[in-house]
């Protein structure tokens, strides 16, 4: 039997574990949350994963739930504010891709000697040292020098005896590799 989703009946039998009223929240909710989500996502994929973020949550926090407003006003809160953190996740992520791994690497990590200190030994740190000498010989030890090291192109170039585009050539096809190969663990070390 269907309960008025806004009762206290309703809510003390959400909190209690009881699947039936979870699955009829579900039911009523889904569909409009997800349309309400796109609206902000402008991607249903994405408004799909908010809407089933945002039901996880409720039933894995269901003991210590506290909803002062209405049932419907709580999801569609709970459902705003999840398509926000994800814009803002999507947006970090997006500006670190642009950036290049190299340059993430370089910048957030190798000159913040606390994070340093965090991937000394770490998986991430072997992951990361594994992807840079898979590099081909010549773009391995060029990538080191620029983004490691710190150098310039130029210097780069009259080291190696070779013209300054054949440095960007090869920090172009490093980074290209990089992020090819090590673009799922941007989302894992991302603030």
């Amino acid at each position: 039997m269907l309960q008025n989703i806004n009762s206290k009946d309703f809510l003390a039998s959400l909190k209690s574990g009881s699947e039936e009223s979870f699955t009829q929240l579900f039911n009523q909710f889904n569909l409009d949350l997800c349309s309400y989500a796109y609206r902000i996502l402008n991607d249903n994929n994405d408004a799909k994963e908010v809407v089933h973020i945002t039901f996880c949550k409720i039933w894995d926090n269901r003991k210590s739930i506290e909803i002062s407003e209405s049932l419907k006003s709580y999801l569609y809160k709970s459902v705003y504010n999840n398509s926000i953190s994800l814009l803002r996740k999507k947006k970090q992520y997006s500006k670190y891709v642009d950036l290049g791994l190299g340059d993430l690497y370089f910048n957030r990590i190798v000159q913040n000697p606390h994070a340093e200190l965090k991937l000394i030994d770490s998986e991430s740190r072997k992951i990361i040292v594994s992807a840079i000498n898979e590099l081909p010989e010549r773009c391995k030890e060029i990538f080191i020098k620029c983004k490691i090291n710190g150098q310039t192109y130029h210097n780069v170039a009259e080291e190696l005896k070779i013209s300054v585009k054949t440095v960007e050539s090869q920090m172009s096809i490093a980074l290209k590799r990089l992020r090819k190969n090590l673009d799922w663990l941007l989302i894992l070390i991302l603030p």
